[in-house]
C-alpha cells in the first residue's frame, strides 16, 4: 500500500509537471470567495467593490465583478479594484497569460482610458516606467499597448522606451473578450519574443526583440485601472479568474480554460 506521505509527493510531482506543460494549476486560476485572498492579491479603494457573481454570458462559470466609483479613494495615487495573482512574479523566460473581460450593458461610452487588464512590471529600479503591456477601453475601442526598455534602470525612462499601440476594433458590450499572451521575458537587446492573441486572432508577434526592463519582474492583472480621471460616476467591469502557464503550455490550452472555449477552438485559432 503506498504510504500517504509518498502519496503527497507524488501528488505534487503531477501538479509540477501539469504547471509545466498546461495551465499552472499552482497559481492563480478559478477559486472561491473564501479562498480568493490565497489565491490574489486585491487593490480596491472601497469594501465591497469586488463581487463573485454568475456568468453574465449565460455559462455554469463563476466569474469576478469590479466596480470603481468617483467617491472612492485612491490605491496608490490611482482609481482603481484590480487583482493579481500571488506568487507570480517572473524576471525572465517563457510565460503564457490569459485574462479575459467583459463589458456589461451598462458601460458608458467615454474618451477617458480604463485600463482592464495588463501585464506589469514589478520591483524595477526605474520608477515611472509603463506597464510592458495593458488592454484599455477608450472611447468605444480595445487598444493594446505594448512597451520594454534594455537600458539600464539609471537610464531607462518612459521617452526612451520602446512603445507600440494597436487599435484591435470596437469595445463590444455584453460579450467576452479573451487575452492570451506568449512571452519570453528578456531584458537583454534582440534576446526576447512576444505573442498576443485577442478571441483566437493573433494581433501581435515580435522576436528576437527586447520583451521587458533591466532589474524588474512580470506579473499580470484584471480589473480597472485609470491612468488619469474617469470622467463618468462609476464603471463595472466583469473580468474572469487569472491564467497562467508553462513553457510548454500552448495557446489551444488558454483558450479552453477561458470564456472564450465556446466560440474558440484549435480548429479556429488564428496561429
Amino acid at each position: 500500500m503506498m504510504s500517504s506521505k509518498l502519496a503527497g509527493l507524488l501528488s505534487a510531482c503531477l501538479l509540477c509537471g501539469a504547471a509545466g506543460a498546461q495551465v499552472d494549476l499552482l497559481v492563480g486560476g478559478v477559486t472561491t470567495p473564501a479562498a480568493f485572498t490565497t489565491r490574489y492579491a486585491l487593490n480596491a479603494g472601497a469594501g465591497g467593490n469586488v463581487a463573485f457573481i454568475a456568468d453574465p454570458a449565460g455559462t455554469s462559470r463563476t466569474v469576478i465583478s469590479t466596480t470603481v466609483r468617483d467617491t472612492d479613494p485612491a490605491v496608490g495615487n490611482l482609481m482603481r479594484t484590480d487583482y493579481y495573482p500571488l506568487n507570480e512574479a517572473l524576471a525572465t523566460g517563457v510565460r503564457w497569460y490569459g485574462v479575459s473581460v467583459y463589458l456589461p450593458a451598462s458601460w458608458a461610452v467615454h474618451p477617458y482610458p480604463a485600463v482592464v487588464a495588463q501585464i506589469e512590471n514589478v520591483g524595477s529600479t526605474a520608477p515611472g516606467l509603463p506597464s510592458l503591456l495593458s488592454l484599455l477601453v477608450r472611447g468605444d475601442n480595445l487598444e493594446l499597448h505594448v512597451n520594454a526598455n534594455y537600458l539600464a534602470p539609471s537610464s531607462a525612462t518612459e521617452s526612451n522606451s520602446a512603445s507600440q499601440v494597436m487599435m484591435l476594433g470596437p469595445a463590444v458590450k455584453e460579450r467576452w473578450n479573451c487575452l492570451v499572451v506568449r512571452s519570453d521575458w528578456q531584458p537583454a537587446l534582440g534576446s526576447g519574443a512576444v505573442t498576443l492573441w485577442m478571441n483566437g486572432e493573433k494581433v501581435y508577434n515580435a522576436a528576437m526583440t527586447t520583451s521587458s526592463y533591466v532589474g524588474a519582474a512580470q506579473r499580470p492583472r484584471a480589473g480597472l485601472l485609470f491612468p488619469g480621471m474617469m470622467g463618468v460616476p462609476e464603471r463595472t467591469l466583469v473580468t474572469d479568474f487569472i491564467s497562467v502557464g508553462g513553457p510548454n503550455t500552448t495557446v489551444s490550452q488558454m483558450y479552453q480554460n477561458s470564456p472564450c472555449s465556446a466560440y474558440i477552438s484549435g480548429g479556429n485559432i488564428q496561429w
